[in-house]
């Protein structure tokens, strides 16, 4: 596995801007932009003078640099050098250009040039797309994976919203190696006791929590009659201690319009969001302070997995049921 081969959303598309934008992804600056044939990715540096390309414009769908306006074409190369009285001919000093792909309402963007879209993760349900949300989260990678993967620390950080911690519900947790990934199926002996388990977990008899290649996870629950909602989160490394996090939600219409479901819960959702920021942050900033050494138990299922994966390791996945208390 090559991390770095990887394909990574880094905007919602409705959320772009027609000007030249700055993004960090995997520790790169690149400049977005759109032209007549599409997205354009770019390595955010004129190799002029190394000045950034985003706080320049575009001039007939081209990039033109704000500091000498040197002008590039959508492909990388030299179009224009004002006050040059010759064409300039040389192709060795071009703008390094990545792929891109507009897939699920995201603008996704691979570092590894030429490289065809892939993601590794099942589709989301077709025009059930109902809530896509964007933002940023500060701390590790892994730490941020590893909490949207997690059902132990919900009836404590989330305290009566997801679940209660005065009433842990026995689980059985079944993990299961998948194609490029890893998932778990969690069956509860009775809904979840949180406000969230109350409007909406009655009808749940069991969800699922995958980790696919990407830095993608996909929770889904299920009623007896089939999927109910689903929540895709992707986790974003833009550079140490920062993460563009993406979140998108779909539901049936079953017992209740898809868009009513999602606007009942997208607020309780969000909250949820705020409290996993705040300790994540604060996770990290502790790290600051004191270099981690983990003490794991059976409990913290999926942390292996991730470590791995972010290595560029084989998953190599233990497939074995356990019994918890969520």
């Amino acid at each position: 596995m090559n991390v770095h081969n990887q394909w990574y959303p880094i905007s919602l598309v409705k959320k772009m801007s027609k000007k030249p934008q700055r993004f960090i992804l995997q520790g790169q600056a690149i400049v977005v932009y759109k032209n007549k044939s599409g997205w354009v990715a770019q390595k955010d540096s004129c190799p002029h003078r190394n000045y950034p390309l985003s706080t320049g414009k575009l001039i007939n769908g081209e990039i033109q640099c704000g500091y000498h306006g040197w002008q590039f074409d959508g492909k990388g190369f030299i179009s224009h050098i004002p006050g040059l009285t010759q064409k300039y001919k040389a192709k060795t000093c071009s703008l390094t250009t990545y792929s891109t792909q507009v897939y699920e309402d995201l603008l996704w963007v691979c570092l590894k040039t030429d490289e065809p879209f892939h993601i590794h993760a099942r589709p989301v349900f077709p025009g059930r797309k109902i809530f896509s949300y964007r933002t940023t989260i500060l701390g590790d990678t892994a730490d941020i994976l590893e909490n949207f993967l997690d059902p132990m620390h919900t009836s404590i950080l989330h305290d009566g919203l997801i679940r209660s911690s005065s009433k842990p519900r026995k689980t059985k947790a079944e993990i299961r190696a998948i194609d490029h990934g890893v998932e778990v199926k969690y069956t509860e002996e009775s809904h979840q006791s949180g406000i969230i388990g109350n409007l909406f977990g009655r009808l749940i008899t069991h969800s699922y929590g995958r980790l696919t290649l990407g830095n993608i996870i996909d929770l889904e629950f299920h009623s007896k009659r089939g999927i109910e909602m689903t929540n895709r989160f992707i986790i974003v490394p833009t550079k140490p201690g920062e993460n563009y996090f993406f979140s998108q939600i779909t539901a049936s219409n079953r017992w209740a319009p898809a868009r009513l479901k999602v606007f009942v819960l997208t607020p309780f959702f969000l909250l949820a969001l705020r409290q996993d920021k705040k300790a994540i942050k604060a996770q990290y900033d502790n790290h600051q302070i004191f270099p981690p050494d983990y003490k794991s138990t059976y409990l913290d299922i999926m942390r292996p997995y991730i470590d791995r994966m972010l290595k560029g390791e084989a998953l190599k996945v233990i497939e074995k049921d356990i019994e918890l208390y969520t």
